[in-house]
């Protein structure tokens, strides 16, 4: 900027300096002027004045404003700086050299436990009760921590007792006869000791040999289909064994639960890898899936593993009950199991308590080998809090603490067999803690009959989309109920999980989450209060859902969206008027975006004066809707709609929507402006120059005319459709006589284009009365005048009939095409067969008029010949092929004959 403020002052300088040489003073030679001669003061002070102070004023200037822009960058980018801070809040900071206070640090923990107060509000953090007994575990923590400063030799007898007391309490607690424990924080890793343990007493030389003993027989193991997930996977790659070695095995399909494993199958899988020399090792049997809760048969299955030499591991929840004084028949077999999983910290609510797996075996050192027996007193002092709190608890304690969570189960399961809309996913004659339920179809309504005469039936393909969306919708509502009843009942957590083929339910499994969130009989009861509310609320949605369809169908600015994914009555679009169809493929960005601006201020109105029924969404066409929440029975779903189409309407008429669409209109005039320009530019271009010029170019045309492809020459007329929001041709205005919408594919009430034929019959006479002559007025000359014009008239009908018989064939080949080609359009703009049978119509009634018409100048003509006609003197015929063509000379009948083309 300095740069460019000096070189444009460097000519005025010149200039002045020449102008006060030019004046008086000689020019100074450079080479003879002396060192000791100075300029004058007043050159040297006008030097100042006009060059060097505005070019530091200019400097000044320049310097303040980008100043002025740098301090503004920087406050920008403070200002980002502390926000990108605020949302990082979880990225530790630097590590404080003189430390901090304690209060400050659980200050700090708290509030990344909890979050902010916004993000608390939203998703309140549920605090978990903790009652003495999980004192006592976290306790029990920190006296393991300082367990470990003790020296070897007592630390080692130390937790030889801890383990020898727990390990005798919970074999006799869950009936488990003569077995050892393995104390774990990961309850899968129990599973992966016994695994080896097995490989170990099947291969010999496991140890020693590793994988090159496993592969004249390679080992096999069983999983069930309803295990948790991954679960296949982990063995696999814990244990160095390719993805062969495991066998997923199916659950049932016919009798007994989809969740639970189909013991045919398993003892045929059994055989054929025997068969195939494999060795079969291990099967996982589940008393308890990890969803929903169903337990396997189990006696079954014992027999098969022992008669093919098996070691059966079982785990799950329903292992719980075995502590129970009336042990379940399903649970009860296995105490007889070669090892299992149970997790006894969380059914007693105690936090961070390991998890304990329950084996047998004969011979100590394989299981030494196989690293279940915790050699390492840090490994074996993690039993010291489940020590302390089962002997805090007591035997009674532990079983009154089960019992009251089967009881919860048993109380919640009887209530929802009172609700007709609430479906169980329960195990036939299997009691089970785990009670799985989802919001359906009521099971007294009545499925639907179709009778076996009925000819319309829905195709396969219809019904397996009308049951997907079904499914969907259910699931949708499903996933809304659990969150709900989550907000209402704190006290009792509802898990919303997929089970299949049922979709979303929802899982209440008290053994896991009744110790931990205090839940009590009365949570219970207050739990069916409210599903009896929210499943009266569904139920009222679900039946009106049908009527809010109907009610939206009969406005032609609305279009109802068929979204499942919806807890709510329905989903809207309000469709300007203007636009005339509903479709989307030919509208431009601008003018899907005023849609979405208007269907936004829709939801921001109605929002106002109501409650959160009314939100604005996504549809899956990627424009913005109106999404209709949950409805009761007090509310009119018709008078919904109708506010929605009055709000729609009320802004699509609003000044502001009019200014927005004209700012659209007047964009659409000067892009048809562009294109006429562009249609002459091209007409130069083909034309020639020379055509162009005023009297060269008409003597140029005489001579070699051009040959003329449409009325208007080669340059088309141009349309503006509102509807599209672009820009057309007028090309199929010429071609077809008609007004043609190209713009909409799908036509609507809105769109209906009307059909105006533009060729009159050649036969067509046009009568319009002489208001100058009267019969009283006529002389005998012009009576003589009148038959001799009635003569010539005769003279010439006669040849006129052959031309008309012509004509008439002509004209009805050109409305067959017009006919043809309003067809074809009202099957592009897709025209109902009504509307096709009203511009058949329009047809045939223009085709009426021409012929009536035909007849009353014929008998016109007849009239004239006769010497009683009064009225013939006073009017005035003629014939024309345009209407627009009329010539009056005198007040008598000129005809004018048709010039074809």
């Amino acid at each position: 900027m300095v740069m460019t403020s000096s070189v444009n002052f460097l000519p005025a300088c010149t200039s002045n300096m020449a102008a006060s040489i030019a004046v008086g003073e000689s020019a100074p030679s450079p080479t003879k002027k002396s060192a000791a001669e100075k300029p004058p003061a007043s050159l040297e002070e006008g030097f100042h004045k006009m060059i060097v102070d505005p070019a530091l004023s200019e400097v000044s200037q320049q310097l303040d404003s980008a100043m002025k822009i740098l301090d503004d960058y920087n406050d920008t980018l403070k200002k980002e700086r502390e926000e990108r801070l605020a949302t990082r809040r979880d990225i530790p900071g630097p590590l404080q050299g003189s430390g901090q206070d304690m209060s400050i640090i659980l200050q700090h923990m708290q509030d990344v436990i909890h979050g902010t107060d916004e993000e608390t509000q939203q998703s309140p953090v549920f605090t978990p009760s903790i009652d003495t007994t999980a004192r006592l575990a976290l306790l029990g923590h920190s006296l393991a921590a300082y367990a470990t400063l003790l020296p070897p030799d007592r630390l080692r007898r130390f937790t030889t007792r801890i383990i020898s007391d727990t390990t005798l309490w919970l074999s006799r607690l869950f009936r488990f006869e003569n077995g050892s424990a393995y104390y774990n924080e990961d309850d899968r890793e129990g599973l992966i000791k016994v695994c080896r343990l097995v490989l170990h007493s099947k291969y010999p030389k496991f140890a020693a040999e590793g994988f090159n003993a496993l592969y004249p027989k390679p080992p096999v193991v069983y999983i069930s289909a309803a295990s948790r997930p991954g679960l296949g996977q982990y063995i696999c790659s814990q244990l160095g064994l390719p993805m062969s070695s495991l066998c997923t095995v199916p659950c049932n399909t016919v009798f007994g639960s989809v969740h639970t494993m189909d013991v045919a199958s398993f003892e045929r899988l059994v055989k054929d890898d025997i068969n195939s020399s494999k060795l079969p090792v291990l099967l996982v049997a589940n008393a308890g899936t990890p969803v929903a809760g169903h337990t396997d048969n189990l006696t079954r299955l014992l027999e098969i593993c022992k008669a093919n030499a098996i070691w059966l591991h079982v785990e799950g929840v329903n292992l719980a009950t075995l502590s129970l004084t009336l042990v379940p028949d399903s649970v009860l077999p296995a105490v007889k199991c070669d090892s299992m999983t149970v997790t006894p910290g969380v059914w007693l609510g105690l936090p961070c308590t390991p998890a304990v797996t329950l084996y047998r075996t004969a011979d100590p050192a394989m299981a030494l080998a196989a690293g279940l027996s915790n050699s390492q007193s840090l490994e074996r002092v993690r039993a010291l809090p489940l020590w302390l709190c089962l002997q805090s608890v007591g035997h009674q304690g532990i079983v009154k603490k089960i019992k009251h969570a089967a009881d919860l189960s048993l109380q919640l399961s009887e209530k929802l067999d009172a609700i007709s809309t609430l479906k169980k996913s329960t195990q036939f004659d299997v009691p089970s803690p785990v009670v799985i339920f989802r919001y359906a179809e009521s099971r007294d309504k009545p499925g639907e009959e179709v009778a076996p005469y009925a000819a319309a039936k829905l195709d396969d393909d219809s019904k397996e989309l009308n049951k997907e969306k079904h499914r969907l919708l259910y699931n949708t509502l499903n996933r809304w109920l659990g969150e709900q009843l989550s907000k209402d009942v704190p006290q009792l957590q509802l898990d919303i999980v997929e089970v299949e083929p049922e979709g979303v339910c929802l899982r209440f499994n008290p053994l896991i989450t009744a110790a931990t969130r205090g839940t009590q009989r009365e949570h219970v009861d207050r739990l069916v209060e409210r599903l009896d509310e929210h499943t009266a609320v569904l139920d009222c949605t679900i039946d009106q859902r049908e009527v809010f369809q109907a009610a939206a169908a009969d406005h032609p600015n609305l279009l109802s969206i068929d979204d499942a994914t919806w807890p709510g009555v329905g989903v809207l679009q309000y469709i300007p008027e203007y636009w005339g169809h509903h479709s989307l493929e030919n509208l431009t960005e601008e003018t899907k975006t005023e849609m979405d601006k208007l269907n936004a201020d829709i939801v921001n109105k109605l929002s106002d004066k109501e409650d959160m029924r009314f939100q604005k969404s996504t549809a899956p066409n990627g424009r913005a809707c109106v999404r209709v929440g949950l409805v009761s029975d007090d509310v009119n779903v018709e008078e919904l709609v109708q506010e929605i189409y009055a709000t729609g309407k009320e802004l699509e008429d609003s000044s502001r929507f009019l200014e927005r669409m004209a700012d659209m209109v007047r964009k659409g005039i000067e892009q048809a402006e562009q294109e006429l320009q562009k249609a002459n530019d091209e007409k130069i271009m083909e034309e020639g120059v020379i055509r162009q010029i005023p009297i060269v170019g008409s003597m140029w045309n005489w001579l070699s005319p051009m040959q003329v492809k449409t009325p208007g020459g080669n340059v088309k007329g141009t349309t503006f459709n509102l509807s599209s929001g672009s820009v057309e041709s007028t090309e199929t205005t010429y071609k077809y006589k008609m007004q043609i919408q190209g713009g909409s594919p799908n036509s609507s009430p809105l769109s209906t284009p009307v059909s105006t034929p533009t060729k009159t019959s050649p036969s067509m006479k046009l009568v319009l009365p002489s208001p100058s002559k009267s019969p009283e007025n006529r002389t005998d000359d012009q009576e003589e005048e009148e038959e001799a014009a009635e003569e010539k008239d005769g003279e010439e009908e006669t040849v006129e009939d052959g031309e008309e018989t012509k004509e008439e064939e002509e004209t009805k080949e050109e409305e067959e095409e017009i006919e043809e080609a309003g067809d074809e359009e009202g099957t592009e703009n897709g025209d109902t067969p009504a509307q096709e049978e009203d511009g058949n119509d329009q047809t045939r009634a223009s085709e009426d008029s021409i012929q009536q018409t035909e007849g009353e100048v014929k008998q016109e003509g007849n009239s004239e010949a006769l010497p009683s006609s009064e009225d013939k003197d006073s009017n005035t015929e003629a014939e024309t092929q345009d209407p627009g063509h009329i010539s009056d000379t005198g007040g008598d009948a000129v005809e004018t004959e048709k010039n074809d083309s």
